[in-house]
Formats: C-alpha cells, sequence, structure tokens
C-alpha cells in the first residue's frame, strides 16, 4: 500500500498476553525516527502487529509518525484520514488535563479514548479509519468515520484477524479469504452496484460500514455496531429551519474551513457545476482572510464533445475566483490498460465510466497538491439527479394531482432539451420510463442462474428506513447510506490514493448532511429544477451562471461515443465482452450480442453496461493470476 503512504512506515509488534512491545522501521522510515528495521530479531513472540504507511498532511514533523502511542505506551494507533476538528478538541481536552506531545491529530484521538472511551467518536468531525490497541483491556478497537469516507477491511478465521485499508493488503496474511464471491458479482452485474457491507466481493473479506465499529477481545470478533445515524426529531431540534437557505450556507462554510486546515498544498476539483464551484468560490474566500492574494490549484477534465464541454463553466469559475487552473482531456487511447490499472487500485469491478475521467484529474493534480477538495455528496443531498426528480414528481402525483401535472410537463421539456444532443427521442422515453419504473437499473443478459443469484443477493439487504422523512429525502437517505454514496466515495478513495492524493468532500460533513436531509423535498425540487435550496443558497456566492445551469451531466466520459468513433477501442472491447466475458457462463450469448449492436450501431447508449462487463473480466483475471 505505498501508493496510499510514500512519506513513512511504522511498524508496532506486541505479546498481548506479557505486554512486551517493539517498534520497528522499513526502507521508508525516516532516517531521525531511529527505529530499528523490521528484520531485526525480537526476543519475544508477538502476536499483535500494527503497520502504517503515512501520507503526511497535518504535522509533517516526525511526531506524526506511527503507529502513535501516549506517554505509558498502554494505548497505539495505526489511523487513516483526518479529524478536522483536532485544535478544538485539543483545546478541550487540554482543559480537562490532557498533555499534548504532538502537533498533529492523532494524538488527539489517543487522548480523546483516554478521556471519553468509546463515546469519543460522537465529538469527532472527519473521515477516519483507524485501529487502537488498548493494552491494559487488551483492547483492539476499529472504526471508520459516519459515511465511510475512508476504509477498512477485515478477515478472520479461528487463528487470526486482519484488517487494512485496501483490500488486496490481506491476500498476504489471509490468503485463502480472498475467494471471489460469484453471487457479489452477479449482484454487480444485474444492479450496476458494488456496496452492500459488511459483504465484499470476497467471500472471506468484509467491509465494516460507515458509523459502525467494532472491538476484538478475549479472542472475539465482535460484530459491527453503529455509533451514528441520522435521527430526524434530534435534527429538527439542532439546526435553524426557520432561515434553512442561510444554515445551509453557514454549514457549508464551516465544512470548508474544516477541510482547508493542511500543512500541505490544498486544491479543489472543479467540474463547472454547482457544487464544485461552491466549494472554489467559499475556500478562495477563506484563503484570502489570510492571504489577499492567495489562489487556489483546480482541476478538471473537459471533454470538447457536444453534450459533455464543461469548458465555459470551469472558465467562467476559474476566472472570477483567479483559480491555477489545471485542465485535462483524456482519449481513447490506452483507454482498457489504464481502466486496467484502475480496476486494480480499486480491488473491484466498477459501475461507471467516471472512474476513467476522475482518475485522469487525479494523476493531473500529483505533484501540485496534496490533498483536493470535491463536491461528492451534494447529488444525493439535495436531489441533484435524474432519479430523484422522476421519483419526487411521482410522489407529488400521489399527494397533489393539480401541482403535478404542470410540473411533469415542465420536466419533460426540460430534460429533453438537456439530453437531446445525446439520445434520439425513441431512446430518451425508454430511459425516462425506465427511471419512472426502477430509477437506473439496466440489467446485463445474466443467464438464469447468475440472475438468479443476483435477485437473491438483493433481496438480501435490508430496508433502511428514515422515520419522519418524505418520500424524497427516504430516498435519498438510502442514496446516502448504501445505494449511491459509498461506492461514489470508494471509487474516489482509489483514484486519488492511487497518486498519494487525499480527497476531501465538505457536503459530506455529517452536520450539514443531516440538516439536508431534514429540508423538505419540495424544496430541494420543483419541475425539472434540482436542488433548489442549494441554489437558492448559493445565490450570489457563485456566478449566476451556474447557479442557474440545467444540464450538469455528473462525471462524464465519452465512452459510448469513442466506441462508434475508435475502431482500435471498438475491437479491444469486443475482445474483452466475446472472448472473455462470454465463455464464463455469465451471460447469454444472444442478449450480448443484441446488447453490442444497438451499442455499435447507434441505436441505444449501453456503454456503461459493457463497462460493467469489461471490469469484470479485468477484476476477474487479476483475481486469478495473483
Amino acid at each position: 500500500m505505498r501508493h496510499r503512504g510514500p512519506d513513512d512506515e511504522g511498524y508496532w509488534l506486541a505479546e498481548t498476553s506479557s505486554g512486551r512491545c517493539a517498534l520497528r522501521g522499513g526502507a521508508d522510515t525516516p532516517p531521525e525516527i531511529g527505529h530499528d528495521p523490521l528484520s531485526r530479531p525480537l526476543d519475544f513472540q508477538p502476536d499483535l502487529a500494527l503497520a502504517h504507511r503515512r501520507l503526511a498532511i497535518i504535522d509533517l514533523s516526525p511526531g506524526g509518525h506511527e503507529p502513535l502511542t501516549t506517554v505509558g505506551g498502554d494505548l497505539w494507533l495505526t489511523f487513516n484520514g483526518e479529524i478536522y476538528n483536532y485544535l478544538e478538541l485539543r483545546d478541550e481536552l487540554k482543559a480537562l488535563g490532557c498533555a499534548f506531545h504532538t502537533e498533529g491529530d492523532g494524538e488527539v484521538i489517543l487522548q480523546a479514548y483516554r478521556t471519553w472511551g468509546l463515546a469519543c467518536l460522537e465529538r469527532f468531525i472527519g473521515m477516519f479509519a483507524f485501529a487502537l490497541y488498548d493494552l491494559r483491556r487488551r483492547r483492539l478497537w476499529l472504526a471508520r468515520d459516519r459515511f465511510g469516507i475512508k476504509p477498512l477491511y477485515y478477515a478472520f478465521d479461528r487463528r487470526q484477524i486482519a484488517f487494512a485499508s485496501e483490500i488486496k493488503a490481506l491476500r498476504p496474511l489471509l490468503p485463502g479469504a480472498l475467494q471471489p464471491d460469484l453471487s457479489q458479482l452477479a449482484w454487480f452485474l444485474h444492479y450496476g452496484r458494488v456496496y452492500n457491507a459488511p459483504r465484499t466481493f470476497f467471500e472471506g473479506v468484509r467491509e465494516l460500514p460507515g458509523g459502525h465499529a467494532l472491538i476484538v477481545e478475549d479472542g472475539v470478533v465482535g460484530e459491527p455496531a453503529a455509533y451514528w445515524d441520522i435521527d430526524l426529531g434530534r435534527v429538527r431540534a439542532t439546526y435553524d429551519y426557520a432561515n434553512p437557505e442561510a444554515e445551509l450556507l453557514r454549514l457549508l462554510r464551516d465544512a470548508v474551513r474544516l477541510r482547508l486546515r493542511s500543512d500541505v498544498p490544498v486544491g479543489t476539483c472543479l467540474s463547472g457545476g454547482l457544487d464544485s464551484s461552491a466549494i472554489v468560490a467559499i475556500a478562495t474566500g477563506q484563503l484570502r482572510e489570510t492571504d489577499p492574494a492567495g489562489r487556489m490549484n483546480s482541476f478538471s477534465t473537459i471533454y470538447p464533445v457536444r453534450g459533455m464541454d464543461e469548458g465555459r463553466y470551469i472558465r467562467l469559475v476559474g476566472d472570477q475566483y483567479g483559480t491555477q487552473g489545471h485542465t485535462v482531456t483524456p482519449d481513447a487511447v490506452g483507454y482498457l490498460e489504464r481502466l486496467e490499472r484502475i480496476t486494480w487500485h480499486q480491488d473491484i469491478p466498477t459501475g461507471t465510466t467516471g472512474v476513467y475521467s476522475q482518475n485522469f484529474v487525479m494523476s493531473l493534480a500529483h505533484g501540485v497538491v496534496t490533498v483536493l477538495l470535491d463536491g461528492q455528496g451534494a447529488d444525493e443531498l439535495f436531489g441533484g439527479y435524474l432519479s430523484y426528480v422522476v421519483a419526487h414528481l411521482r410522489d407529488l402525483l400521489q399527494r397533489d394531482p393539480l401541482r403535478a401535472l404542470p410540473q411533469g410537463v415542465h420536466f419533460a421539456a426540460q430534460v429533453w432539451s438537456r439530453f437531446q444532443p445525446w439520445f434520439t427521442a425513441r431512446e430518451f422515453a425508454n430511459r425516462v420510463a425506465g427511471y419512472a419504473r426502477h430509477g437506473r437499473f439496466s440489467g446485463a443478459a445474466l443467464t438464469p442462474d447468475l440472475a438468479a443469484l443476483a435477485q437473491a443477493r438483493q433481496a438480501e439487504d435490508p430496508p433502511l428506513v428514515l422515520p419522519g422523512a418524505d418520500a424524497l429525502n427516504s430516498l435519498l437517505y438510502r442514496a446516502l447510506r448504501r445505494d449511491s454514496i459509498p461506492a461514489l466515495l470508494h471509487y474516489e478513495d482509489r483514484n486519488s490514493m492511487a497518486y498519494s492524493i487525499e480527497a476531501r468532500v465538505p457536503f459530506l460533513d455529517h452536520r450539514l448532511a443531516e440538516f439536508a436531509l431534514g429540508i423538505p423535498g419540495d424544496l430541494k425540487i420543483s419541475g425539472a429544477v434540482n436542488k433548489v435550496i442549494l441554489r437558492r443558497a448559493l445565490r450570489g456566492v457563485v456566478p449566476d451562471a451556474v447557479v442557474d445551469r440545467r444540464d450538469k451531466l455528473g462525471y462524464p466520459t465519452p465512452f459510448g461515443q469513442w466506441l462508434k468513433t475508435d475502431a482500435r477501442l471498438r475491437e479491444g472491447v469486443r475482445a474483452i465482452v466475446f472472448d472473455g466475458v462470454l465463455p464464463r457462463g455469465w451471460v447469454e450469448r444472444a442478449g450480448v450480442e443484441a446488447i453490442w449492436e444497438r451499442q455499435v450501431s447507434g441505436v441505444s447508449d449501453s456503454s456503461a453496461l459493457l463497462h460493467r462487463l469489461i471490469t469484470a473480466e479485468m477484476w476477474t483475471r487479476q483475481q486469478a493470476s495473483v
């Protein structure tokens, strides 16, 4: 996992029965830390090891080396991520008598645990996955932030437990746990989803869900226990809904402020949409409070393709806020080779071609900044996707047909003008009908046996309910907790860390997310206009042209168009699908041939489905080659 932390490495080895322990270093451990090399023999038999790769962000000194302990050496920590409010917590803990010996946020976790116990998690504003060992209690505690922004996987048998930030790191420790799970693969191919923790794509590997922690004690691996969820009763008593636009902006400003804390350069992703533009605007304003000439570095992909060209808005925002703009225009050359490398970093097949464009943004930022702020989460909080608009209109039709009818007409007209560059009228009608029936679902011509496996796996998902929420916010809650955000966070973490970059997501500050899910759905969507309240809150903060945009398409990658125009890519994809996927017996030949013919003839765009098949094949090959 050197790509996740090239700046330092460290090891702590312990014999838990006696409390004897030792620190060791490796090839990337700075000499001034002075630890013996890992190869030096021990005079005891360790049964616990904590290992750490460091990406130095806060406190770049040797004091930030991990695994980290406190005075007395009874608590040990290996920690990935950031506690953004560490300065405030540090002051609070000092007032309670705690003495600090480093300047980073890792020691805040240790002192918070010593002071407040397991309840310290409730006080953290951040993204984190950590393992904390308590020598006195002989307790190992694993915890993950509320939304699972930072990853944590584990596997265990009767002899041992292993845990890591990436699945591939578990293979040398418990290789038997990394057998591919055919049910999960079928579920992915059929539904296009990747996240249903604690299950993973491997039979013996579990994912600790966001907002959960678990304890290993007395040889027993506990079950994940939730420490946080959204309670609308508490939310409505906590935040100011009398003036929701002002409260939204206040929370967003504070979320950005905390995420600008860094001892290394910080930049922003900029897509030209409302969410990333808001972060650029707010971050620039806060930067200039201390440095009037300060400029944010921004990073963008631009495709000069009809219906996908974001360049106008990227330049508009960049010019208004004086960013140091960096842009890249990926093309079809080397697409499959790069996608194979992306799949290796992801550890799973991926459900969206957006990972390709995002990977280019991260590679563009590499060497310029170490931290990137991104707008992930705003669509799920404020109803930014077409499927949310359709669902809201469907609910409105049941509640208030007279109000729903004109909104529906307006929606149809606006959406047709938005997607006309991409789809024929027939394809557009099919898409809207599909959204109305089942959101983004699109089957992949699975064989009957695999389709049955997929449906059985889908049926195992427990219902996710947000008591007191209206129909739209119930849908957004499921997207936030399971159906959308966890997958997008997975993609972003692996894409960014592949280039040793830390991605931060201000919209997923838990306070902002709580507040947003308490805002009535009618204030989020009206006709074809989504994110209504966010647009109102940001009026005057970002340019009106961005606030009024109706044509934002997420993270577009013109894979479908490249398949039509690039013969080499087309033949490469055809070879993977017909020579690789078909012989595995996952899909029906007739169904795949029909999908392929519609794609290459331009009758319909099945590029997302083909992407799933390609990455599933790449992932399967990678597992077989290990």
